[in-house]
């Protein structure tokens, strides 16, 4: 109640701003923040998450957000933009009936890794080795043993401290660390990532497609050269199974800055996304917008949202 008060209350400013949301994993029971990288979101929550936008905000593509922030006008909804990061199978199998039961588009940022065959990412293998206690200690190269340790014993957070250094790795490095995580997690099964028909599935059902890159590399820390590389590599074989050309993109592990910017705009990109707390403004760099998580509870969620756009602006 509170949250839609706030709301209605900024409303009635003329202040041109808006909220861009990223999800990744949402359905089921939901998972647990302190003790998960990517904690799902609750099938529960997420329905509940989705009729509260649809009451008491403008939803609309990602692509459209910044031109409906600069058209805003006073008394008028906000505008939000709902999106998703990485080739998950729930995208399609949870996310998306959610979405279209409540009349609501979003955008899936893919790297289309798994468009022929089955993928998992390193971190979620880090995860189920974490859970199942399928590794040691000393397990993962360059990885700290009081780290892996830690979050083996679950201490609160220990795990993000596990994948925050196996990001800041190099490509050999971090495939080292990948291959030790594989090793102890088993192949991915027949049924993770999205498939080309998956895909096409998420555009049939009005959702909007942009990329993610194919490896998934933290960008300010490549080369100029491999950071051209990264933001081509995969686009083509996206963009050919979309039907569509891809313009907006958002960089893995929500990082970038002005110079993987001005990488994504030379690659022919319109918009980019980053994750942060800010909200989206008439004066945010195309290239540089940013996106809020969500909470893992409805409430949290909808008073997160209310205080972005009280923030910006008051009657």
């Amino acid at each position: 109640m509170l949250a839609v008060v706030v709301c209605a209350w900024t409303r009635l400013s003329s202040a041109r701003t808006g909220v861009a949301l990223v999800y990744h994993q949402v359905g089921g029971k939901g998972g647990d923040a302190r003790l998960e990288i990517l904690a799902a979101v609750s099938g529960d929550s997420f329905r509940r998450q989705l009729r509260h936008l649809r009451r008491y905000y403008h939803v609309v593509p990602a692509s459209e957000l910044l031109d409906a922030v600069r058209s805003r006008r006073r008394g008028q909804r906000f505008p939000v933009a709902i999106t998703f990061d990485d080739d998950l199978a729930g995208h399609a199998h949870d996310a998306l009936p959610e979405l279209q039961r409540e009349g609501l588009t979003a955008t899936f940022f893919l790297g289309g890794i798994s468009l022929a065959g089955p993928h998992r990412f390193w971190w979620e293998d880090l995860q189920r080795a974490v859970d199942d206690r399928l590794i040691e200690p000393d397990a993962i190269p360059h990885v700290a043993e009081a780290d892996v340790r830690a979050a083996l014993e679950r201490s609160p957070k220990a795990i993000f401290r596990v994948a925050a250094a196996i990001e800041r790795l190099d490509r050999p490095q971090r495939a080292d660390a990948a291959d030790a995580l594989r090793s102890a997690a088993g192949p991915p099964s027949a049924d993770e990532g999205l498939r080309a028909a998956n895909v096409q599935a998420l555009i049939a059902g009005g959702a909007e497609v942009g990329f993610h890159t194919l490896r998934h590399d933290l960008l300010p820390a490549l080369s100029d050269n491999e950071l051209a590389d990264a933001l081509r590599e995969g686009s083509d074989e996206l963009a050919a199974v979309t039907g569509t050309r891809l313009e907006v993109i958002s960089y893995p592990h929500g990082r970038a800055d002005q110079r993987v910017a001005d990488a994504a705009r030379a690659a022919g990109f319109t918009y980019g996304f980053v994750t942060g707390r800010e909200t989206v403004t008439a004066d945010t760099n195309p290239l540089l917008i940013p996106r809020i998580p969500p909470a893992l509870s409805p409430g949290r969620t909808a008073l997160r949202l209310a205080r972005a756009v009280a923030s910006s602006g008051s009657p």
